[in-house]
């Protein structure tokens, strides 16, 4: 009875990751991003056969593979569109959800409803609305990877095998491959668990899966394009009190999750009274670690130790070069994972205890759950979806098959949409994929019937405009553009 208990629970919290993603993949706005139809386009390439995608596009980071190849799949049984990028991604995240409740269940002592609420309150963060199906560059393969490291090192079994350490090696060099924002928050609680329990076998063991995958991956770097090289972090004191001083509106954003990149959008209020409360609980959770390390340390070990992922994962952020709250992703998690600890360890008694976590985790919910509504009206910089298709309808009825863009994301939209008919470049010459670049180039020179420029800004000053045709809203699609105009908008050659 148990066990089919646990079957049933299971297939709930599945529906519920996929119920709650419906307003916004049933949304018209349902749009990708650019580096989303990065990843569409290389899932193309695979499955014909032009490349095996192991990086994000033109950079030896971001290890991407895994995604891609969902993606593809995902493509052969109902074909190349924006669904088939979202929903392998959601079916990602939907197995690193149940790996984080299932970790839960391992740990939990008292009220045998403690997990599964806790879960329902990432499933409803709106923090994770949008990233829980966005294909970017390894962000959902580290915290698909994260949550299962975690449920095998919390199994009350314990890890008796050496393949077990061997894994966990493999395991944590996929991590820092994909998306390393991770590590930081983990690297306390697993040395927590394993430390005293590693003797020279084990650390074999785990070097044997660590060292030989390392080696790999620096040979894949070696050979990889590296044209994408950002500075994401500057260990300077002037970053470090900047970043400090920023870091309260950092975590606001990003717990309320309306931001694409580094632009902020306005949030609807129950985002914002979510994000709010979360940080209040950030700051109890801080307190409370404090206290029990001056206290009773030894009690409340695992709690401490969970609060220090928290101020880890939050130490890096200090030292980023703009303020991008895409790089606390991770957070949430680590956050939930040590509320939990604290309601779980409660020195309250059993029905006190009860009320409160039914309280707590209750509130949350029933405000997160409107929250995550609410992003089927989510929409972001440069278009709209009604834009992109417009403007990628009129290129195709002119015969353009080359297009130069000025916006460095909607050249990758123009791609995707147009299913790679149309080839696109923005302004640099060195891309993500130069192979875009030299194509779009030869047609100027060769062929300029088949090529356009799409401006978004309608900074048209050298272009008479009887030229400049205004598509919808603030679209410009010129055809057959002179070179003159072109440097004008300093696209370079």
């Amino acid at each position: 009875m148990k066990r089919l208990l646990n079957i049933w629970l299971l297939l709930l919290i599945a529906l519920l990751c996929i119920l709650s993603r419906l307003p916004q993949l049933l949304s018209p706005e349902l749009l990708l991003d650019g580096d989303e139809c990065v990843t569409g386009l290389m899932a193309k390439h695979f499955i014909e056969g032009k490349e095996i995608p192991i990086f994000f596009h033109g950079q030896a980071y971001g290890f991407a593979f895994i995604e891609t190849a969902l993606v593809s799949l995902f493509y052969l049984l109902f074909g190349m569109n924006d669904l088939s990028v979202k929903l392998p991604m959601l079916l990602m995240w939907t197995t690193g959800i149940l790996f984080f409740y299932k970790t839960l269940t391992e740990i939990n002592t008292k009220n045998k409803w403690l997990p599964l609420l806790v879960t329902l309150v990432f499933i409803f963060a709106p923090s994770w609305a949008l990233w829980s199906m966005k294909a970017r560059g390894g962000y959902l393969t580290s915290f698909f990877f994260s949550s299962l490291l975690m449920w095998i090192i919390f199994r009350k079994k314990g890890i008796k095998s050496k393949l077990t350490y061997f894994f966990i090696g493999l395991i944590l060099v996929i991590i820092y491959q994909s998306q390393p924002l991770w590590l930081p928050g983990l690297l306390p609680i697993i040395i927590y668990k394993l430390y005293a329990q590693l003797n020279r076998n084990k650390i074999l063991s785990l070097a044997a899966g660590l060292i030989p995958l390392s080696c790999i991956f620096l040979w894949l770097k070696m050979h990889a394009a590296n044209h994408w090289k950002p500075k994401v972090f500057d260990l300077s004191l002037h970053t470090l009190i900047h970043n400090l001083r920023d870091l309260p509106v950092l975590l606001f954003d990003h717990f309320k999750g309306w931001y694409f990149l580094y632009y902020i959008y306005k949030a609807p209020l129950t985002c914002n009274i979510f994000s709010c409360l979360t940080i209040a609980l950030i700051a109890v959770l801080v307190i409370l670690a404090i206290k029990y390390s001056i206290k009773s340390p030894g009690e409340h070990s695992l709690f401490i130790i969970s609060v220090l992922s928290i101020l880890f994962t939050i130490g890096y952020c200090l030292f980023l070069t703009e303020h991008a709250p895409r790089y606390l992703i991770p957070i949430t998690g680590f956050i939930l994972f040590s509320l939990f600890i604290l309601l779980d360890k409660s020195l309250l008694s059993a029905s006190a205890s009860l009320r409160l976590n039914n309280l707590l985790c209750g509130t949350l919910i029933l405000i997160s759950i409107p929250a995550i509504i609410s992003f089927k009206d989510y929409t972001f910089y440069p278009a709209r979806k009604t834009e992109v298709l417009a403007s990628v309808d009129y290129l195709q009825k002119h015969d353009i098959k080359y297009c130069f863009s000025n916006d460095g994301l909607l050249q990758w939209q123009i791609m995707f949409y147009s299913g790679e008919k149309i080839l696109c470049r923005e302004s640099d010459t060195e891309d993500r994929y130069p192979e875009y670049v030299q194509a779009v180039n030869n047609a100027f020179i060769h062929n300029r019937q088949q090529v356009a420029l799409i401006d978004n800004t309608a900074d048209l000053k050298s272009i008479s405009p009887d030229k400049a045709v205004n598509v919808i809203s603030h679209f410009y699609i010129v055809l057959q553009p002179e070179e003159q105009v072109l440097k004008d908008m300093e696209f370079k050659f």
